[in-house]
């Protein structure tokens, strides 16, 4: 038996260890979350409960963990379960870098990857911290609070960032890039790393973000996706990614990193899910894979 958090992945990701012959404990949030009908057995409660949690898993013997969800609570989680003695499939201090878009920006300058210009803003009265990049530009939350969106004047730009402010995240506030979005799959378990080319998805488009009504993904040449794929893998090697790891782009006169996702979305439901399927990618079972060789299962 081993134990799974996995949010919106819980359905795919019981289904995959199934198939492998393991019997799945799973903790969900809430009773209908996905999987939570899937596992051999379960508990609900909200993630914060680590005592509780931690009961459930040691009541089963359990010792491996596998998280299949970002969310920050579920890298407290992790956290928590590590001093605890257990194994767990991510490296919670990178996935913590990449969730913090600030910090993942700075990591990417240390190693010369190209991303867009960016100012954190504390107030909305710091608007003028944009002026060496102007407008338009992308108003995010540093943590994933809210929704980016992309804004063409300082009211808007004031809106925006007192939306993200609102939830007691501070505002990240980056040059809009016109270009073409894709993103790239990379699986690492410390040893191998290989990416699984370019897919053809866009955010922006597909969560149809404010003000991003010209969002698109169009095909690239070969010699133009293995470009993308090259910066992808160096990524992860040069900052020491673990698991299956998505780095998203965006590409216009030169290749920008616009983000990593250390946990990927490999719910049924998830929205890129049927673009790596259309790609031939099994996304879950690529994370299964992966988190299980990290774990010494294989």
């Amino acid at each position: 038996m081993i134990g799974l958090i996995a949010g919106k992945s819980g359905d795919s990701l019981t289904d995959e260890l199934h198939k492998r012959g393991y019997s799945v404990a799973i903790v969900c949030g809430k009773d209908n979350e996905p999987g939570v009908d899937k596992a051999d057995t379960s508990l609900v409660a909200d993630l914060s409960r680590h005592e509780e949690i931690y009961d459930f898993f040691s009541s089963h013997s359990i010792c491996k963990v596998i998280f299949g969800t970002g969310h920050r609570l579920a890298f407290d989680l992790a956290e928590y379960l590590i001093s605890k003695g257990f194994l767990v499939n991510i490296d919670v201090e990178k996935s913590s870098m990449a969730k913090d878009k600030w910090r993942f920006k700075k990591a990417l300058n240390s190693i010369n990857v190209n991303t867009p210009q960016a100012v954190i803003i504390n107030s909305v009265n710091e608007c003028e911290r944009i002026e060496t990049f102007g407008f338009p530009c992308v108003v995010k939350s540093v943590i994933d609070t809210v929704l980016p969106c992309k804004v063409d004047n300082v009211f808007e730009l004031r809106e925006a960032i007192a939306e993200v402010l609102k939830t007691k995240s501070q505002a990240f506030v980056e040059k809009y890039i016109d270009g073409n979005d894709c993103t790239v799959m990379v699986a690492s378990d410390g040893y191998t790393v290989r990416n699984y080319g370019v897919t053809y998805y866009s955010k922006a488009k597909e969560y149809k973000l404010r003000g991003f009504n010209n969002a698109h993904s169009n095909r690239m040449t070969s010699k133009e996706e293995r470009k993308v794929c090259e910066i992808a893998e160096k990524i992860v090697c040069q900052l020491q990614f673990k698991g299956l790891v998505r780095v998203d782009f965006i590409i216009s006169d030169e290749v920008y990193v616009l983000e990593l996702n250390s946990v990927i979305v490999t719910g049924y439901t998830g929205s890129a899910y049927p673009f790596f399927e259309k790609g031939g990618i099994n996304v879950a079972s690529l994370a299964i894979d992966t988190a299980l060789s990290i774990l010494n299962e294989k």
